[in-house]
């Protein structure tokens, strides 16, 4: 929480904060305009709804600050989810002209939200000062039951505390490939969610290497953060937990970045194990994420479906091409392909070339597969809807039920 009635997405992920508020309050006005049929009494119902919210935070739920970006975001939300609850046959049953302008919209929106992911993998901008914190305190973790041995980027050895100058640690974390050893001693580790070593500055965590029970995660700071969103973590699993019989009890902890992927390893007694998570476009719900989940090869599935739900919409509205007056099945089948050339094209820039030029890791075949399996049930889909229900060559102006009613 901001702590500030009058900030405006403040704190560390202030702008996801913003849009998870806008988010929260869009099924209210959906639902109260297609109850109602009308635009500004359910605006001014969610209005009213989140002003009583947020003036209940100020002294009476405990926990809780209220804030003006609230307030505002809350309202927002509402007031797009009445025009949606207006205007929900637009988007389900648009004419010719209407189905091929939103399959645009819906390709660009494909290849801008690659584009803004690749961005936001980059590496943050990296202050001047930083801290080196061994066994920091925080609140909500505990201490680490462990002994911090050594500390050091690229070889450039870490002790703790505020060092005189960057230590050259400016040029290594600004650029794409790093490599940080923290090697501990883990004799009488117990599973707790601490915090082992980190390069900071005042107000945010550049590199962190943190305990989550027998787990191991690292972070790094991304230009995601730099406009307050979320940075990914990558978890490897049972990193503190014995490996056979080779096992010692001093282990290095390795947290790297390295041709658009960032990784988490433990090495002991010559063996390495690894967690490597590429820094692909199909992270973009981790950036957008309410919750902080640290990533892992596992979850990829989510990341597949982020790909498929992006792509779904344009060619749902290229299929939703149909027969308007004057217009021939030749012509329909030249609008309809010239459509999906277009979304064709937002695909090669979200998953392949702003990737390349951001210099993080392009779309696999498994997220092309991912985005086109999403484009092609959208266009099927759309052939479905369309065939069952034809569109009005000219739209008519929406009239509700209550405006009929109140006409005879």
């Amino acid at each position: 929480m901001t702590g500030s009635l009058w900030c405006i997405a403040c704190g560390e992920l202030g702008a996801l904060d913003v849009i998870a508020n806008i988010v929260m309050f869009l099924p209210l006005g959906f639902a109260l305009a297609l109850a109602t049929e009308r635009r500004w009494i359910p605006v001014l119902a969610c209005v009213a709804t989140t002003l009583i919210v947020e003036s209940l935070q100020i002294n009476v739920v405990i926990g809780r600050d209220a804030s003006l970006s609230d307030l505002m975001a809350n309202s927002l939300g509402g007031w797009i989810g009445c025009e949606l609850g207006l205007r929900w046959r637009i988007f389900l049953h648009p004419t010719r002209t209407s189905a091929a302008r939103l399959s645009v919209v819906g390709a660009l929106l494909f290849a801008v939200v690659g584009v803004l992911t690749s961005l936001g993998l980059r590496p943050a901008e990296v202050p001047r000062s930083l801290w080196i914190q061994w066994l920091p305190p925080r609140p909500s973790y505990e201490p680490f039951t462990g002994r911090v041995l050594q500390f050091d980027v690229n070889g450039i050895d870490l002790p703790q505390g505020f060092p005189p100058t960057s230590l050259g640690l400016t040029s290594v974390l600004s650029g794409d490939a790093w490599l940080a050893t923290t090697r501990v001693d883990r004799r009488a580790l117990q599973p707790t969610r601490s915090i082992i070593v980190r390069v900071a500055e005042e107000f945010t965590v550049l590199v962190s290497v943190e305990q989550h029970g027998w787990d191991l995660t690292c972070h790094q700071k991304t230009r995601s953060a730099d406009f307050r969103f979320r940075s990914p973590r990558v978890l490897l699993r049972g990193a503190f937990q014995p490996e056979g019989v080779r096992s010692t009890n001093e282990v290095n902890l390795l947290c790297a970045r390295a041709r658009g992927a960032l990784s988490a390893g433990v090495r002991e007694s010559g063996d390495t194990r690894t967690e490597t998570v590429r820094l692909s476009p199909s992270l973009g719900w981790v950036l957008l994420s309410p919750f902080d989940i640290a990533v892992s090869k596992r979850l990829w599935w989510v990341g597949a479906l982020w790909l498929f739900a992006l792509a779904y919409p344009a060619g749902f509205w290229a299929g939703m091409i149909r027969d308007d007056a004057g217009m021939t099945r030749r012509g329909r089948t030249r609008t309809r392909g010239r459509l999906l050339v277009a979304l064709l094209a937002s695909l090669v820039v979200g998953l392949t070339v702003s990737p390349t030029l951001a210099g993080t890791a392009p779309g696999a075949l498994w997220e092309w597969a991912a985005a086109l399996g999403g484009a092609a049930t959208g266009v099927i889909t759309g052939l479905a809807i369309a065939r069952i229900r034809r569109p009005a060559a000219d739209p008519a102006p929406y009239v509700s039920a209550r405006a009929l009613g109140d006409a005879a």
